[in-house]
């Protein structure tokens, strides 16, 4: 496979897309007419409207641009939404544009096979890219660092030397002193950076962290970086202090910085996310739900007295209350909606007590799901009297609340699930669940999905009581 800074690549990915549709098309026709070429013409025609439409979707979304700081899981969710649109388009121009009645087993079976054999492909493209990158110095971006603090220390140290982003560092210029590994890169002071460009023309790029007094001395490196084809990236002086991510838009060619990056804003992703909740929760309703609830009422009723449900208020997205549904657990009592469950609960009957550690209790939270309360993956719900204490306590605990709650989530598959026994705890679930929030995307759901499932039939959990 090619290296993602070559020409090559865009050209063979996109020749290798279009020989995977066809491949998927004849396995289709294949399977639903018992030989690879369809009799009826019009199955040829609605295939070259499918490679029309996919090379459209290819340039429309730049599904070919590997960026230098690579994140596979963001780049396969571009390749996933590409998919989805594909099949979303295809399914309409059939619908509205033609009468004649393809068959509906040959769609889904071009769709399927295509989609699958287009993140295979792409998964092991983006892991060799990665692997030839680390092993390959002739890819590498030569740059010079203009500037140290500790928040670009930190990204020297975790990005531009570490061999599978493709840089290479080629001089650090900065008054202060450098201790460490990053020592060995010091080529001089501020005033020697200019010099040294001037000296070395393989330079690509320059990274700038100075403060705003250096405002002179930038925009002496903006213009000579302009005038030398060097690509110039900034990191701000208050980054240094800003813990959290921000965005920058413009309006009316006036910068404005949002202080948090919501991917979940955008209604397509929005939409893709309630898709895979929609359908991932309809199916365990019918198809998991349905001949196991009979069985665990029937165990709940005989191992107490009591109802089948429990459903309680719980904090949902924006601070909005609802009923969280769950299989009881424990026996009727009045402090459910005030005290956590402990180890060794005495309130914890024993069909509770295997529920609880099997999570099969959270079950009926998959209607919460299709009634739009919460999502498959998010913020676990916390009780009301939880919100109203932790949100005085732990620092940015409501920005959790920016997303609908979920069955699982990212503070889950690391381990801070079940009984909060100190405000430290909580903290961690906060964080992990902000970090969540920042960096959403499909994939994401996805991993943390069968993370969980991996959780729960291989691993056990401390604090699953």
């Amino acid at each position: 496979m090619p290296q993602a800074k070559s020409k090559i690549f865009p050209i063979v990915s996109f020749s290798v897309d279009l020989i995977l549709l066809s491949l998927s098309f004849f396995l289709a026709s294949f399977i639903k007419f018992g030989n690879i070429i369809p009799n009826d013409n019009f199955y040829f025609t609605l295939f070259f409207v499918w490679e029309f439409l996919w090379i459209l979707l290819v340039f429309k979304l730049n599904l070919y641009e590997i960026p230098r700081i690579l994140y596979i899981d963001k780049l396969l969710t571009k390749n996933v939404t590409a998919l989805l649109l594909f099949t979303f388009l295809s399914a309409s121009i059939i619908y509205f544009i033609t009468d004649y009645k393809f068959s509906r087993l040959f769609f889904l079976t071009v769709a399927f096979f295509f989609s699958l054999f287009v993140l295979i492909y792409r998964a092991l493209s983006l892991f060799y890219i990665k692997r030839k990158r680390s092993k390959d110095s002739s890819d590498f971006i030569e740059l010079v660092l203009i500037g140290v603090n500790n928040h670009i220390t930190k990204f020297i140290k975790t990005v531009y030397t570490n061999p599978i982003y493709g840089y290479k560092i080629e001089g650090i210029f900065t008054d202060a002193t450098i201790k460490g590994s990053l020592k060995k890169f010091k080529k001089g002071n501020l005033e020697d950076s200019i010099r040294y460009l001037e000296e070395n023309k393989s330079i690509e790029e320059i990274i700038i962290s100075l403060p705003h007094s250096k405002s002179d001395f930038i925009n002496e490196l903006l213009e000579y970086a302009d005038n030398n084809l060097i690509r110039v990236s900034l990191i701000p002086e208050f980054s240094e202090y800003l813990s959290q991510l921000f965005s920058i838009d413009y309006v009316e060619n006036i910068p404005m910085m949002k202080f948090r990056r919501e991917p979940l804003q955008s209604l397509s992703n929005r939409m893709l996310k309630r898709g895979l909740d929609v359908v991932v929760s309809f199916f365990v309703i019918v198809f998991i739900f349905s001949w196991l609830f009979p069985l665990i009422a029937l165990l709940i009723k005989l191992s107490s007295k009591g109802p089948v449900f429990f459903a309680q208020e719980r904090s949902g997205k924006n601070d909005n209350a609802f009923k969280c549904l769950k299989f009881r657990s424990m026996t009727v009592n009045n402090q459910s909606d005030t005290m956590q469950a402990t180890q060794n609960d005495a309130r914890i009957t024993k069909i509770g007590g295997f529920l609880r550690k099997t999570s099969l209790d959270e079950l009926p939270q998959f209607f919460n799901v299709l009634f739009n309360d919460m999502s498959l993956v998010g913020p676990r719900p916390h009780m009301l009297k939880h919100t109203e204490e932790y949100r005085v306590l732990v620092d940015k605990y409501m920005v959790r609340h920016f997303a609908k709650p979920g069955i699982t989530g990212w503070a889950q598959i690391l381990g801070y699930r079940g009984e909060t026994k100190t405000v430290k705890d909580m903290e961690n679930r906060a964080q992990a669940d902000i970090w969540y929030i920042e960096n959403w995307n499909f994939m994401l759901d996805i991993k943390i999905l069968f993370r969980t499932i991996f959780i729960l039939l291989f691993k056990k959990e401390e604090n699953a009581y």
